[in-house]
């Protein structure tokens, strides 16, 4: 990853440009992507998207709430800071303000927004005539029933307003992206591009034999919180009794200061190898250690109706994949004989299910193999990437 620095009102250097191919028409389209939640290295936002659409010819920023002033291009993109809130209320409000007006300033031909939050400033740049996409990554409407912060006696009107608000902006807006199948099935046909978060193959270049054979590390890449199951990760692991020498590797960011400790003071704690939030780079190293990736999940309805990235990570990677046996997961992993399917919050199972793996070494590697194959053929990013690029196409045309 390359990047140019410049603060804010600077010139910008455009040697990194240099290697775009571009075409009369879309280099002219400036593209602006806007986000109040999500940070500047997001893997499908900026890893995915912004750069697909860089490399495709078209000019492309992204405003994102982060510490400092200075704008930075890496990969042909550029990276808009506003200021970061840290609490809630400043996000949704002050930071979505934040978003809003720098946005504005930008004056940029299609404005692609990623956070419901952003749907009223959405709406509004779409009745000053503005080309305008929602990305929803989220089932949100459903979410919204299993947020804690929400009073229960207010999650189910909120879901339905939220529903009713959301089929209102894809029946206004340009266009709508879509994460998942279920999730575009909420939209309307002709205005939603399918767009899913699947693995980009180019950071998962592993050789026929994937080079984790004999090692006993289990991976789990991805945000540490009680409902991923931080906690029966961490037990499972003090349960693989016929390895001692077997490990976690853990890599993204706890939720909490309070879920730290917790972890910390557990037995299996000792056994772990906690690495911090990663890079692009840090996480495929992190898998060529591994022999298996864990996908595991409370069985909650967004939960068990998703697509996680990590999952299609993992299996680009040639790993073999311990998930949570939720119904959509089987029909990928089980179904394509590409990993173990176990009960997410049995610690006893997850750890029968690791031992199971270093037991049988080839048989994983095999497992690897389909997983990796199943990849190469659907679950990439390559392919969606045209639903994306076909979607500009049309709502510029």
């Amino acid at each position: 990853m390359t990047a140019r620095r410049t603060c804010l009102g600077l010139p910008l250097n455009n040697s990194t440009e240099s290697r775009v191919q571009t075409s009369p028409t879309e280099s002219k389209v400036d593209v602006l992507h806007l986000t109040s939640v999500h940070s500047a290295d997001d893997s499908r936002i900026f890893g995915k998207e912004c750069v697909s659409l860089a490399r495709a010819g078209y000019r492309v920023g992204i405003v994102v709430p982060e510490e400092g002033t200075c704008m930075r291009r890496v990969d042909g993109v550029d990276i808009i800071p506003v200021r970061r809130r840290s609490k809630r209320p400043g996000r949704m409000l002050a930071s979505t303000i934040s978003v809003a007006v720098t946005g504005l300033r930008r004056r940029a031909s299609v404005y692609h927004f990623h956070d419901p939050e952003l749907i009223p400033i959405g709406l509004a740049l779409r009745l000053l005539g503005k080309r305008v996409i929602y990305d929803a990554h989220e089932d949100v409407p459903r979410d919204i029933l299993f947020k804690n912060w929400i009073p229960p006696y207010l999650r189910r009107i909120t879901a339905v307003t939220m529903a009713a608000v959301e089929w209102f902006t894809g029946h206004t807006l340009s266009g709508v992206v879509a994460a998942t199948p279920i999730i575009a099935r909420r939209f309307p046909a002709r205005r939603t591009a399918l767009v899913q978060n699947f693995a980009r193959l180019s950071e998962f270049a592993v050789p026929e034999e994937p080079p984790h054979s004999g090692g006993h590390a289990i991976a789990y890449v991805g945000g540490l919180t009680v409902e991923r199951c931080a906690i029966e990760m961490v037990e499972a692991v003090a349960r693989v009794k016929r390895y001692p020498d077997a490990r976690l590797i853990l890599a993204g960011n706890i939720e909490s200061e309070a879920l730290t400790t917790e972890l910390a003071a557990m037995e299996g704690w000792p056994r772990v190898e906690y690495r911090g939030f990663q890079s692009r780079t840090g996480v495929a190293r992190i898998l060529s250690e591994a022999a298996a990736g864990l996908a595991l999940f409370h069985p909650m309805q967004s939960y068990m109706e998703s697509q996680p990235v990590k999952m299609f990570e993992y299996m680009a990677a040639g790993l073999p994949v311990i998930a949570a046996d939720f119904p959509r997961f089987r029909d990928i992993i089980e179904g394509s004989r590409c990993g173990i399917c176990v009960p997410p919050r049995n610690p006893a199972d997850i750890a029968g299910a690791i031992e199971w793996i270093l037991d049988h070494p080839e048989e994983a590697r095999e497992m690897g193999r389909r997983g990796r194959r199943l990849v190469l053929d659907i679950f990439n990013w390559e392919g969606q990437e045209k639903s994306l690029l076909q979607l500009y196409q049309r709502i510029l045309a």
